[in-house]
């Protein structure tokens, strides 16, 4: 059934997600006319201050290797900086959480965490002592888990406290929306998930702007929309992996409405600035409203003719490429060489484990090619430069002189357009298809749902104020 608005509440119980969700991006605010504080180097530094409370360095650290693991991207010190801010805007803002819980008197039992975290075990196929060692393989202390679930808890403790007493929806409102509702019957809505970083002060922009970039890029190089939203995004849906369910014309910002008539199923977003923050969608699905279906139904027509391809212009495609050149020095050595290849290619994580291990291997031969143009490339090769997936070691390629290993570092493929008089004339929009049965949520529903989305809203403001008039002071 169709809702106005299908979000986690902010009153709901999310440890039930296989991955839980916090908020994300970084800041720094300075009392006036405090002094800056020394850097303290090694794990163990500081890497802010949260009123009378740290962030260590292992603390991030840490984070950041359970946020790899959640969100299935592969480990390297590129991505490790793509993810540090958001890493440390989400450990500033637990430190906040379990102040104001400390202050209002809630907490949080033994007994409460471990049932949350029994619960993702299962939702993972594990029982807790395999979560458990499947941590401490990836370096991640199970007390990382503990603290990630026990301010999430006794946030959502303190906002069902300030709910009861803040939000209240009257019939009238109620009214309103089911009304809107029945105007929409039969037009487009759209199965989104969203990741959204709140801006908290003008300020913040241009920072949490690059944060938004850094987890489109981090998804477009394969990297889990749902495990990112739960990680990262600061909105009550984060929970259930950012799933705003079935959503219509009038229900999100303008600026957000406007991205979505544009955007088909399967298609991510830039990062859209609102009043609040930056929003990145992902477009699930897209039916009529008031229809039990998925898709909307295209008409029966005559196939539309295919639309002409932008192609890669190899004759100037360029790559940086490094290489590493282990020489035979008889048939005797060859499988042996072989092994060896192959050991050191399973041990390369990144362009930077490539060229350490370059520079160890002895040969001047190894180590940076620089950029070459593909097209001055062997054929073979040149499909390898232009398909391998970058920072990532090629297969060990066998010679009789030698085995080889390469890695392509940075890639540069114009793409060919055809000419506007190849493209096809856009096909006329259909009509939307008609809905003979429409199927709308009742008013216990609908009320629910605005409730759930004020909640929503309250929380992100509640947490922004404690922002503002806390004490925060990144160090690294």
């Amino acid at each position: 059934m169709s809702s106005l608005r299908a979000v986690r509440s902010a009153f709901a119980v999310a440890t039930a997600c296989a991955l839980l969700a916090l908020p994300a991006a970084a800041q720094s605010n300075k009392a006036p006319g405090s002094a800056a504080a020394p850097r303290v180097p090694g794990a163990e530094g500081i890497a802010a201050v949260v009123n009378d409370e740290v962030v260590s360095v292992s603390d991030v650290n840490a984070r950041i290797r359970m946020a790899l693991l959640n969100a299935g991207a592969a480990e390297s010190q590129e991505t490790r900086q793509r993810l540090a801010p958001q890493v440390l805007r989400l450990l500033i803002d637990e430190r906040l959480q379990m102040q104001e819980a400390k202050r209002q008197g809630v907490s949080v039992s033994a007994s409460e965490i471990d049932d949350a975290i029994k619960r993702i075990a299962e939702q993972n196929r594990m029982n807790r002592g395999q979560l458990d060692e499947m941590l401490k393989r990836q370096n991640v202390p199970v007390s990382t888990l503990k603290d990630q679930i026990k301010a999430l808890l006794a946030w959502q403790k303190v906002m069902q406290r300030r709910g009861r007493q803040e939000i209240v929806v009257g019939e009238d409102e109620v009214d309103a929306a089911m009304e809107r509702l029945k105007a929409n019957i039969g037009k487009p809505e759209y199965l989104v998930a969203e990741i959204f970083l709140a801006v908290d002060t003008p300020d913040q922009d241009d920072e949490v702007r690059r944060n938004a970039d850094r987890l489109v890029e981090e998804v477009k190089r394969g990297g889990n929309f749902s495990a990112l939203a739960r990680q990262f995004s600061q909105s009550a849906g984060a929970a259930s992996g950012g799933d705003l369910g079935w959503v219509r014309t009038g229900e999100l910002s303008a600026e957000v409405d406007k991205a979505l008539s544009g955007m088909r199923a399967g298609q991510l977003s830039a990062p859209i600035r609102t009043a609040t923050g930056y929003h990145i969608l992902l477009v699930r699905g897209q039916r009529p409203f008031g229809s039990s279906g998925g898709e909307m139904p295209m008409p029966a027509a005559q196939p539309a003719a295919p639309r002409p391809q932008a192609r890669p212009d190899v004759a100037k495609a360029t790559v940086n490429m490094k290489q590493i050149i282990i020489p035979i020095e008889s048939k005797e050595q060859a499988k042996a060489v072989k092994e060896q290849a192959e050991k050191l290619r399973k041990s390369i994580k990144s362009c930077g484990d490539f060229q350490a291990r370059a520079k160890d291997s002895g040969m001047p031969e190894s180590g940076d090619m620089g950029t070459m143009r593909v097209k001055d490339m062997a054929p073979g090769l040149q499909n390898l430069a232009l398909g391998i997936p970058l920072g990532q070691p090629s297969p060990v390629l066998m010679s009789q002189a030698a085995a080889v290993i390469l890695i392509v570092c940075k890639r540069d493929v114009p793409m060919i357009q055809p000419p506007p008089e190849a493209q096809p004339k856009p096909a006329p929009a259909p009509a939307p298809a008609p809905v003979k049965e429409a199927k709308l949520p009742g008013r216990d529903e609908v009320e629910r749902d605005l409730i759930n989305e004020r909640a929503d809203l309250l929380s992100r403001r509640y947490l922004r104020d404690l922002r503002r008039t806390a004490f925060i002071e990144v160090r690294i």
